[in-house]
């Protein structure tokens, strides 16, 4: 293992690419998008020459945290939070009614701040390859019960939900409400399903597709229509389509420079300025940047609010309450929709940095970030060391999920964890009786 901390003339271009990216982020806010959250409480970013200066300095900084090229599972993990956490947390932070006077050094951006160094810290380490290389028979195993299991699990929700199961598009949200009472939130059928069928077939497929087996293609895009058809869920389909592409990609070209995804989310968010230009409005400004960057944005002001109002949660809405020695609540995003948005359905999705504050302040961020960080260092040991190609869609799902929910959840409900085991045991080369071979 060594740490890298290479620079480069390109860390200088991505430098005033990310400035571009933060104030062009900023004008279309201020010009066209905030106006479609402010009933949730969005509202303009106030510019000065201060903002200016700090963006300027804020650029660099990630420029070199970031590197240069995606080319590991680790620098998906990291490049995905610098482009959508770090502008919703630390370039629109004061753009919102609930907490107006918010700055980047205090609350819950200093929180994100302090937790993206430890993360993109943690990604500069590199491990040198190694020779021997799991078997193929054990990996095969190992995936065989994987499949064998996902199957069963898919055979329990179908059973389950076979009174509403339906592919019909107009009924999803119908679908949706009829699952939240099936299963319950809490419930063994709850954790059963989101376990065996997010924890899986991520891996499953994405072995497919980099092993040329039409069943395990298959068997992926199967808990797409069940997760469909039981759930209303599309994202799944989203989440094929993306490790389809990058399993293809990284098997060609082996990464992606960071300028080429800099230059692509400024287009898109010159795009979406121009549609609202030409037609009077833009969907790609209500369906994607305010979901991606405002909605976050407002939901981390709300965070400043609620602790303000009520203090730390000290984890009392998780398992880890008895250890704390506290009363067990209510969900904590669930409790932000009722006491600052005077909703009690509203379910206040936010990142794990903005969760971990919420429930111990700066040390539970500090803590649950080095857990990221160390999840980030195995993903990229599994890959450097013993060509583990399938830690790539893992990574994926993973940025993805701590984009949106508490670590806790992403770990235990989304059933990470159980992916990284057996990615663990799928690449590295335990000889239980037999050795292993060499390349």
């Amino acid at each position: 293992m060594y740490l890298s901390a290479r620079v480069d003339k390109s860390v200088f271009s991505n430098a005033l690419l990310f400035f571009i990216y933060f104030l062009v982020l900023v004008w279309v806010n201020n010009s066209y998008v905030y106006i479609l959250h402010e009933y949730m409480g969005a509202a303009v970013k106030p510019v000065s020459v201060g903002l200016i200066v700090y963006l300027a300095v804020l650029a660099p900084v990630c420029a070199f945290l970031c590197g240069t090229t995606v080319e590991r599972p680790g620098d998906l993990v990291v490049t995905l939070l610098f482009l959508v956490v770090v502008p919703h947390a630390l370039v629109l932070e004061a753009a919102n009614q609930f907490a107006p006077d918010a700055v980047p050094w205090g609350g819950v951006s200093l929180g994100v701040l302090v937790g993206m160094l430890i993360i993109a810290s943690a990604n500069k380490f590199r491990f040198y390859e190694s020779q021997i290389r799991q078997t193929d028979s054990l990996s095969r195993h190992c995936l065989t019960v994987l499949a064998l299991l996902n199957v069963l699990v898919l055979l329990f929700i179908f059973l389950k939900s076979a009174s509403y199961f339906s592919f019909n598009f107009s009924e999803q949200y119908v679908r949706r409400a009829l699952a939240r009472d099936v299963f319950q939130a809490g419930s063994g059928a709850s954790y059963l399903a989101s376990m065996g069928t997010q924890a899986f077939f991520p891996v499953l497929f994405a072995w497919g597709v980099y092993r040329k087996s039409r069943t395990y293609v298959l068997l992926g895009v199967a808990n797409a229509l069940v997760l469909w058809g039981a759930f209303g869920q599309k994202y799944p389909f989203m989440v094929l389509a993306l490790i389809y592409l990058l399993m293809q990609y990284f098997r060609r070209y082996g990464g992606v420079k960071l300028s080429w995804l800099l230059g692509g989310a400024i287009t898109f968010l010159l795009l979406g300025a121009l549609e609202h230009e030409v037609f009077g409005y833009s969907y790609l400004n209500d369906y994607f940047v305010r979901r991606a960057f405002v909605v976050p944005s407002t939901l981390l002001g709300a965070v400043d609010n609620f602790v303000s109002l009520f203090g730390f949660n000290s984890y009392s809405d998780t398992l880890l309450s008895s250890i704390m020695g506290v009363t067990k609540s209510e969900p904590l995003t669930f409790r932000i929709g009722q006491e600052i948005f005077s909703n009690p359905k509203l379910n206040a999705n936010v990142n794990f940095f903005a969760v971990a504050y919420l429930q111990s302040g700066y040390s539970a961020v500090v803590v649950e970030a080095i857990f990221v960080g160390s999840v980030v260092m195995l993903l990229n040991y599994l890959y450097m060391r013993f060509g583990a190609f399938i830690t790539i869609p893992v990574a994926l799902l993973f940025a993805t999920k701590i984009l949106e929910q508490s670590l806790l959840t992403v770990l235990m409900g989304s059933g990470v964890f159980l992916m990284l085991a057996f990615l663990v045991l799928v690449s590295v080369p335990f000889t239980f009786g037999k050795k292993p071979y060499e390349r």
